[in-house]
């Protein structure tokens, strides 16, 4: 593990609690912000789960209690939140971790299994910064290490598409909304900051295993811009930085911690492929720009010699007459005759080898 490029203490006296915190991602921020001086309170639906989690952040030296619970009844919502400040006296940053998620296509995911996704998620999320609201209002004073903060984790999924993940894109989706509307409203109001990160595919997590089997994943990282998945770490650093003074301006913004991979596409050339392939084409443009050219300048040159037949042959129609011009015609297969010259009449033409435009 790398090194936090951090100070120990720059979460020293601050109080956050971690939904989802007893395992994957949420256990190891709650892990870094225990490192780093905060208390943590760490909230899930599995007892077992959150006591192991708690016993390995006391370990550590780290405050931590666990809280059972559901993000998705306003009640436990509720009783989470009173619970951790009785402990601590205070809340200074709520981190929503809680999701759901599986693979599976539109056509057979119910209704209900959208649902659920979307109350966990994105309904989950609201009721937890409904609820802590009174709490963080607290705590948010004018200065640069007060004010509350809310971090909403995310994902990329919803920049465009993704297969299989209709339901869990959609919940995203609305968690990234509420992550904006709440930071120009709370943030206006009450000092609070309203922040997310998106983490793309992180090692060492339930998330990854569940949906990316390691067969498929072995194939995907070429198309990895790092060429490698991420770690808990990552994700962890970018929640730090957040929390901390570092990021006392940031607001409204979900932060990408994926290694580029949503901007990625899979590379269906090589370089030497494209290199050969971009030679030949130059070559071929530089033949067609000069066969243009020729061709070009032929016309002008015709073009303009034309005009000057026709110039010389209209000023020898003006001081000769017709008749002398005439006797010039074999020269010519086509005179392009000019209005200004009316006198000239077609049966004065027959038999010269000009015609009359």
């Amino acid at each position: 593990m790398v090194e936090s490029p951090f100070k120990p203490n720059i979460l020293k006296g601050k109080v956050a609690l971690i939904t989802g915190g007893g395992s994957g991602i949420g256990f190891e921020i709650s892990t870094q912000f225990g490192n780093h001086g905060a208390s943590v309170a760490v909230m899930g639906r599995r007892r077992q789960v959150l006591d192991d989690a708690v016993a390995v952040l006391r370990s550590k030296g780290i405050q931590a209690i666990g809280l059972e619970g559901d993000v998705r009844k306003q009640e436990d919502a509720a009783r989470a939140l009173e619970t951790t400040v009785k402990h601590f006296g205070k809340l200074d940053i709520l981190v929503n971790g809680a999701a759901g998620n599986f693979l599976i296509s539109p056509e057979d995911l119910s209704p209900n299994g959208f649902r659920t996704v979307m109350e966990i998620d994105s309904i989950g999320t609201y009721t937890m910064c409904h609820e802590a609201l009174k709490y963080l209002k607290a705590t948010a004073g004018i200065g640069p290490s007060t004010g509350g903060l809310i971090l909403n984790i995310s994902a990329t999924l919803h920049y465009t598409a993704a297969w299989y993940q209709i339901h869990v894109s959609a919940a995203k989706a609305a968690v990234d909304s509420i992550t904006r509307s709440l930071a120009l409203e709370w943030g206006t109001d009450y000092n609070i900051r309203v922040n997310g990160i998106a983490p793309g595919p992180i090692g060492g997590t339930p998330g990854l295993r569940k949906l990316v089997p390691d067969e498929v994943l072995a194939k995907r990282r070429e198309q990895m811009p790092l060429y490698r998945v991420g770690e808990r770490w990552d994700i962890a650093m970018a929640a730090l930085y957040l929390a901390s003074d570092a990021g006392k301006y940031v607001n409204g913004h979900t932060m990408i911690v994926d290694g580029g991979l949503w901007l990625s596409r899979p590379r269906h050339i090589s370089k030497e492929d494209v290199k050969a392939l971009s030679r030949v084409v130059e070559k071929k443009s530089r033949l067609s720009e000069h066969q243009a050219s020729m061709e070009h300048q032929t016309a002008t040159d015709h073009k303009v010699g034309e005009i000057a037949m026709l110039e010389h042959f209209g000023n020898l129609y003006q001081e000769e007459g017709p008749r002398n011009v005439l006797q010039l015609a074999p020269q010519l297969h086509t005179f392009r005759l000019q209005p200004m010259q009316p006198n000239l009449q077609e049966d004065s033409l027959q038999g010269s080898g000009l015609q009359l435009w």
